[in-house]
């Protein structure tokens, strides 16, 4: 049996600290340095030393004060949201979306920027410059600034050195640091599916696992353990896309036949009829039968997909990407499937609408470097 190694003084310090501010940065109610010492059990010297130094760093203010219960009038300790701060991109066929955000995930800033992709250094200078001009039209402070996730729809490797099998930009290798060489930041780079998920998971109390299934152009998934991406043995887990729900069937554009991104791409319901979403959607609300038709054979597909993927995994699934924001009308129509579907789900009910709908990939992705400052602080 291996003994653990007993932490120094130094680390002591470090694992106090970050739980004064973990405890802060989850607290729904005015705290004091009362009700941390008691909460915490933390001595009030040790208490002090902490709550300094997170001050010094302006991580925290104790500017407010409480109402008295009798003698001094102690003082509301809260974090700082502003005091640091991340951008997500998404990387799209067409566009780049970038997405600005403080440590409490509040949305300062949103962007989209028509790019259409191109696997040269063009594009890398392309996006950085617009990178940087996101970063000065919203204000933020570069030397509070912790990073810049990058989004891509496909597969990036452990080492974010490779990229590979991105069907919908046309590639199918790419060079992961030749695209982000230009940006002047830490850079993380991560599959678009996982960083939606990773999103949609984030402080949703109760949830430990969750399916994620993203429904835009490209149609990708994430599988959440605790908060923490599975990706498999080689990063594919989660390829919800390419499940085969009609075997034979149309062409996906990964070459196979029947998947499921073939009948769920949005591409479906736009691209291939000439129109936008909206349009879409618009047309649907108006009595358009074609469009009805069509979407009820669309809906019909995704129920098996859903489907399949529950049977695989038992547990909760959240649908995201750009398809998500039309879908709340439209729910009961899904739900209704599935309960004939699956004679389960009526007693245990298990997809739901993400939160962020098209904005979720980027703010997964730039929620890593906010997930890594809060437990490593």
């Amino acid at each position: 049996m291996t003994k653990a190694t007993p932490h120094s003084t130094a680390d002591l310090r470090l694992i106090n600290r970050n739980r004064v501010y973990r405890y802060l940065y989850s607290a729904t109610v005015p705290v004091t340095k009362q009700d941390l010492a008691q909460t915490l059990s933390m001595s009030l010297p040790t208490l002090t030393q902490n709550l300094s130094e997170l001050l010094a760093m302006g991580l925290i203010d104790n500017s407010e004060i409480a109402d008295s219960t009798g003698g001094r009038k102690p003082r509301i300790i809260s974090v700082v949201p502003e005091a640091r701060t991340a951008v997500g991109v998404e990387i799209s066929t067409g566009h780049i979306r970038l997405v600005a955000l403080d440590l409490q995930v509040r949305e300062l800033g949103f962007k989209v920027v028509r790019r259409p992709f191109q696997a040269d250094d063009a594009y890398a200078l392309g996006l950085a410059g617009t990178i940087e001009s996101f970063i000065d039209d919203v204000g933020l402070n570069r030397e509070n600034f912790l990073g810049v996730g990058v989004t891509i729809p496909g597969i990036v490797d452990g080492g974010q050195e490779v990229i590979t099998t991105a069907p919908t930009l046309g590639v199918n290798t790419l060079d992961a640091k030749g695209l982000v060489r230009h940006i002047p930041y830490p850079v993380h780079l991560v599959n678009d599916a996982n960083a939606g998920g990773f999103a949609e998971w984030w402080d949703r109390t109760g949830v430990d696992h969750m399916a994620y299934l993203s429904l835009s152009r490209g149609v990708g998934g994430a599988i959440l353990i605790n908060g923490v991406a599975y990706l498999g043995v080689n990063a594919r887990s989660g390829e919800f896309g390419h499940m085969c729900i009609h075997p034979g069937g149309a062409q996906c554009s990964c070459g196979r036949r029947g998947c499921l991104e073939a009948y769920c791409s949005t591409a479906r319901l736009s691209d291939d009829l000439g129109i936008s979403l909206e349009q879409f959607f618009a047309g649907l609300a108006q009595g358009n039968a074609d469009f009805a038709r069509l979407w009820d054979a669309y809906l019909d597909d995704l129920a098996i997909g859903v489907g399949n993927i529950h049977t695989n995994l038992d547990c909760g699934i959240v649908l995201g990407g750009k398809l998500s924001q039309f879908l709340t009308g439209h729910f009961a129509a899904i739900d209704d499937r599935l309960r004939r579907l699956d004679p389960n789900y009526q007693e245990a009910p298990y997809l739901s609408i993400c939160r962020y709908h098209d904005r979720s990939n980027g703010i997964g992705a730039a929620l890593y470097f906010v997930d890594r400052f809060i437990k490593q602080i």
